[in-house]
């Protein structure tokens, strides 16, 4: 899968997946599977974050991500409005 993250170009979406707390709150989960150096400036706990799909757009808050040469990216969205 393709899509973009902050402005950011990612080729490698490896996988997608939508969470729903007890609370009510949206997590949006996914991977990229490539090292892209641009993204690792870009990611920063509590900064806004857009990740644009080709059928979703989703818009909220960084609250969890990991990485590693092996796996690529893990980032984690707390969505502030539902997938479009």
């Amino acid at each position: 899968m393709n899509g973009s993250f902050n402005g950011i170009r990612l080729r490698k979406i490896a996988s997608r997946k939508t969470y729903t707390t007890a609370h009510g709150t949206i997590l949006e989960s996914f991977r990229v599977a490539e090292i892209v150096r641009d993204l690792e400036t870009a990611l920063r706990l509590g900064d806004p974050a857009v990740l644009i799909l080709g059928n979703a757009t989703i818009e909220g808050t960084i609250v969890a991500f990991s990485a590693s040469t092996q796996d690529g990216y893990e980032i984690t969205i707390e969505s502030t409005s539902k997938p479009s």
